[in-house]
């Protein structure tokens, strides 16, 4: 989950709220299904590859160290082709984030994108272990926080 106010909306994240404490046993399931998920750094070079490949002016030609969280593309369609891990450095939830190696749909721009979205990591965790790549989605996020302040988002995945 994110955790955003209006001001965060327009790019910063602010935390509020406890950390989302999980079970034990859930957290091991997913370490399950992240297992054979690649760690960050070791095959990204060739996605880096690409999307300089696609650079159409010389401001393009950093994009790759420029990845941005999942909220920049809310409401806008993807594929997702791609995903790797890091560990996450917060308190709460599941100790990873991800990495999305995606494209957006209707103009074909190749895009990193980060996400700790509980929700998120789950269903792309779910979707790996399903073989279910390339896998178009929306990303979506709540109007309202949760209780703890969170803005929760998940993925709408496209029919």
């Amino acid at each position: 989950m994110t955790s955003t106010s209006s001001a965060a909306r327009e790019g910063q994240v602010i935390t509020t709220g406890d950390p989302l404490a999980l079970d034990p046993g859930t957290v091991d399931a997913y370490a399950s299904m992240l297992a054979s998920v690649p760690d960050a750094g070791g095959d990204g070079f060739e996605s880096m590859l690409i999307q300089l490949a696609q650079a159409q002016d010389a401001r393009e030609l950093d994009a790759p160290w420029r990845s941005v969280g999942l909220e920049a593309y809310r409401n806008t369609p993807l594929v997702i082709t791609g995903i790797r891990k890091m560990p996450s450095e917060f308190e709460g939830g599941l100790p990873w984030f991800l990495i999305l190696d995606a494209a957006v749909l209707g103009t074909g721009e190749v895009v990193s994108i980060t996400t700790g979205a509980v929700s998120v990591v789950a269903q792309l965790a779910r979707a790996w272990a399903l073989g279910a790549f390339p896998l178009r989605v929306i990303p979506r996020q709540s109007d309202r926080p949760s209780k703890a302040g969170y803005y929760p988002q998940h993925l709408e995945v496209m029919r």
